[in-house]
């Protein structure tokens, strides 16, 4: 099995890696390496435009220690953090500057937002609540264990994942823990945390051993657990079935998808599965227009029914490209890669109707469509607003 460097990049044992990779070194062949070159982009016929209505630079992102610091949209705000310890709110239709918040602390997690709050984590398990009017800082929490998750605000709850494991629970107001949930982890694992996300008072949690499971929100018991993929081979490496992606809730389903695994649709209420297909992706899904999209690790985007699961199309020009998760956008799907370009598809068809350049950094960091708006951000801070324009 060869594994991109994308995959390489986010494995969290590094002297595994390493030995890896000089294996793959000596026994590939002139072509094999040739093959792990990003594929170069072929001319389109554009029928849409992402124009820019704003962008700003607010600090770089650290791509290094793989953060992945998703903007969030609240009461027509954008909140935006670096990892340098900046915390912005950017007025979403204009981006003119609202409030700017400096905390002595290099943000790793974020930005969660709900209950008044915007919140954010560090490398060393510091969750920080600020005032979403003015961001002044409300709470300040020590946690153990590493915070590269977004944490999930709602219910009166903010819940944060680390890497080793855990799933927290802490009062909205104080910020006191109330609950904790542990789950025992694999030998090896890609470096990256699956993001929770509440809805109706329940949170749902992509772990990575390659189960969802849904909490109660005010308590931290467990609703269900389903497994999203089963490990397979001899190999640790080929064992690897993290989730890394935010889990999507659409109706009275729960998306989820792994890496060398699956993609389920998956019933809230109990867990019970309404499909799966084989798959790999570091991703979350997008949903819509009847369909469940997906990034794949190998650069390829894919597109199933969203009722059955069956395969709609699939789209191979972006191989190795080291796509972000896809979003669905006004009647198109959008997915950024490693140099800065957004490409628009045809949701029904696959084919690209679009394509701009926002940068010439990666855009690894999901990206984040609200309405009219299209929200990307770069490795090296560029925060873009775009509208799709025909």
């Amino acid at each position: 099995m060869i594994f991109s460097q994308q995959a390489l990049n986010r494995i969290a044992h590094l002297a595994m890696v390493s030995a890896f990779a000089l294996g793959l070194g000596a026994c590939a062949s002139n072509d094999e390496k040739e093959d792990t070159d990003p594929v170069e982009l072929v001319e389109i016929t554009e029928s849409v435009k992402l124009r820019e209505v704003w962008s700003r630079n607010i600090g770089d992102i650290d791509a290094l220690r793989y953060a992945m610091l998703k903007p969030a949209i609240i009461d027509g705000k954008v909140i935006a953090a670096n990892s340098e310890g900046e915390v912005f709110a950017f007025d979403r239709a204009t981006g003119k500057r609202l409030w700017e918040t400096e905390l002595d602390q290099s943000i790793s997690g974020g930005v969660g937002v709900g209950n008044g709050l915007a919140v954010v984590a560090d490398y060393r398990g510091r969750v920080v609540a600020l005032n979403l009017v003015d961001g002044s800082q409300r709470w300040q929490t020590q946690l153990g264990g590493e915070v590269v998750a977004t944490p999930a605000v709602g219910s009166g709850m903010v819940v944060i994942q680390t890497v080793d494991g855990k799933l927290l629970g802490l009062d909205a107001n104080s910020g006191e823990q109330q609950w904790r949930h542990k789950t025992v982890l694999p030998v090896l694992t890609l470096r990256g945390t699956s993001s929770p996300v509440i809805t109706a008072g329940v949170v749902y949690a992509g772990l990575d051993n390659g189960k969802l499971i849904a909490l109660s929100a005010s308590d931290g018991l467990s609703r269900w657990e389903q497994r999203v993929a089963m490990p397979q081979g001899s190999a640790e490496l080929e064992r690897v079935v993290d989730i890394d992606g935010a889990p999507v809730v659409r109706g009275e389903l729960v998306f989820a998808a792994s890496y060398q695994g699956r993609v389920v649709a998956l019933s809230r209420e109990d867990g019970r599965g309404l499909w799966a297909r084989d798959a790999s992706t570091y991703h979350n899904v997008a949903v819509g227009a009847g369909a469940v999209f997906l990034s794949g690790a190998d650069g390829a985007v894919h597109a199933y029914n969203v009722g059955n699961g069956q395969i709609q199309w699939n789209n191979n020009q972006l191989l190795r490209r080291e796509l972000s998760a896809p979003a669905y956008f006004g009647d198109v799907v959008v997915v950024g890669d490693l140099e800065g370009y957004l490409h628009a598809m045809d949701p029904t068809t696959g084919q690209f109707v679009g394509r701009t350049r926002v940068d010439r950094d990666p855009i690894r960091i999901p990206l984040l469509a609200d309405g009219d708006l299209l929200f990307a951000l770069s490795d090296d801070g560029e925060l873009v607003a775009l509208r799709l324009e025909r």
